[in-house]
């Protein structure tokens, strides 16, 4: 089965894009195809309200009829080309699953898989559903049917109308007007996609993309004796321009703009309406699983109020009884404490009187302060911690002090992923713009082995406010 197949008469496609604080769209119209770019006000962590609210306004409006495919930023995957049977039906499609599971050594029930089959094998493209999830949700809150869930590389890939026959590549850079987060290289034969590697930038620069891009093709004319000749770069901004220069002048390659045909008023949108122009030449495996909608908005915003807790219950799998009773306990006591603090400042309210009138305010305000902080709110705590983890560490217990200290523990894949832990930690914020912690402390790391598998046990302790060291209190495992 041929990697794409002719466009034919296939009705348009709407294509969605949600990256560098933007919502882009590319839809349809009577003269051609009409794209429009929404800058993202919001705080990243509440952007994806702000992106369901103004897919709802589209849909509304009827913008939104044709057949929608939702671009996936590249570097959001990991591909690897595996030698692999072609075929279809069910029992290939297993095959190739459990091939690509091994091979590349992510646990099958946190990926989603696609499979791009072609003459030199089945390219795989893999992506975490804890990532899918985050970034398809307010397309699904919306009620929005999803046909297609591409990454961006694919598409531009099949959109070449006429690749050179030999070894070239395609690079595309994603980034914001004033910097470059990430790029992704892909490197074929013809219309036959080889090798796909994504480089984040990490404010490294044009050099760290010059050293990865070599090293690429090192690997390139290792696996397939092919040299690459050629090179195409598509992205949008002023810096375009400087990085492929550089390109060109220390690897000694022609760096070419990728040529694109489809209308937009930028760079970004066109690249969207080049996709949405190519997505129904691709076969139906091409796309991760389209989401399904969800069943009530009742039911949606109180997930959205659990996602935190549900998360971590669903990543560690087991929760014994007695646990879950302990920790009813503590949220009642603290129920029980807020409840009190509440109760003395009604008391503070009734003995207000003129004389003292100032100073009873400013204790009222700093007393409010404190009730209405969700710092002191265990479950928004455990709510903020949840959303900074990543997918690679996970809390099994947390012990929430009223001295000030959160005490952490929990597991993780490996250090690396403690190191990552520890960094979100420290640089989430709160309401206001307020840091969860004021500071995050790494108690111990120690790695075990489990059924073959090696875990990371950790213990991290963060303070809410500046801790006084002459009574510190803390918590370790003895």
């Amino acid at each position: 089965m041929s990697m794409f197949r002719s466009l034919g008469r296939a009705k348009p496609v709407a294509a969605l894009e949600w990256t560098d604080g933007a919502l882009r769209l590319s839809v349809p119209a009577r003269s051609g195809r009409m794209t429009a770019t929404f800058p993202l006000t919001a705080p990243p962590e509440e952007q994806a309200f702000e992106v369901s609210q103004r897919v709802q306004e589209l849909v509304r409006r009827g913008t939104l009829v044709a057949p929608v495919c939702i671009v996936l930023p590249s570097h959001a995957c990991t591909f690897k080309l595996l030698r692999l049977p072609s075929g279809n039906g069910d029992s290939i499609d297993q095959t190739w699953r459990a091939e690509a599971v091994n091979q590349l050594g992510l646990p099958a029930q946190e990926v989603e898989l696609a499979f791009y089959e072609q003459p030199d094998g089945v390219l795989v493209a893999a992506c975490r559903k804890s990532f899918l999830h985050t970034y398809l949700a307010p397309f699904v809150q919306t009620g929005l049917a999803v046909r297609w869930v591409v990454p961006s590389v694919i598409g531009l890939w099949a959109s070449v109308t006429a690749p050179p026959s030999e070894s070239w590549g395609l690079i595309e850079l994603r980034g914001n007007p004033e910097r470059w987060l990430a790029a992704t290289l892909a490197l074929g034969k013809g219309r036959h996609l080889r090798l796909v590697h994504s480089v984040p930038f990490n404010g490294d620069g044009a050099e760290r993309l010059t050293d990865e891009l070599q090293r690429a093709f090192a690997l390139y004319h290792r696996s397939f004796s092919e040299p690459i000749t050629r090179l195409f770069a598509v992205g949008d901004g002023a810096l375009l321009g400087d990085v492929s220069a550089h390109l060109a002048r220390t690897l000694q390659l022609s760096v070419e703009d990728l040529p694109l045909a489809a209308e937009g008023n930028n760079t970004a949108e066109r690249v969207l309406s080049t996709i949405a122009a190519t997505v129904p030449a691709l076969p139906a495996s091409a796309s991760f699983p389209p989401p399904q909608p969800e069943p009530a908005l009742a039911w949606r915003r109180l997930e959205e109020r659990l996602i935190g807790a549900v998360a971590v219950l669903a990543v560690v799998g087991l929760v014994a009884a007695l646990m879950l009773s302990s920790r009813a306990r503590a949220l009642q006591t603290q129920v029980a404490e807020k409840q009190t603090e509440n109760a003395q400042l009604e008391q503070a309210l009734n003995r207000l009187d003129a004389g003292a009138y100032a100073t009873k305010v400013q204790a009222m305000e700093q007393l409010w302060r404190q009730v209405t902080d969700p710092r002191n709110d265990p479950l928004e705590v455990l709510y903020a911690v949840s959303k900074a983890l990543p997918a690679s560490a996970w809390v099994t217990e947390m012990a929430f002090l009223r001295d000030g200290q959160v005490v952490l523990r929990g597991s993780a894949l490996s250090h690396g992923a403690v190191a990552d832990a520890a960094r979100a930690l420290s640089s989430t914020f709160v309401a206001d713009n307020r840091p969860l912690f004021v500071e995050v402390q790494t108690n111990f790391a120690n790695a075990r082995t489990e059924g073959g598998k090696t875990f990371v046990d950790f213990q991290i302790t963060g303070w809410l406010r500046e801790r006084n060291l002459r009574g510190q209190r803390q918590v370790q495992r003895p």
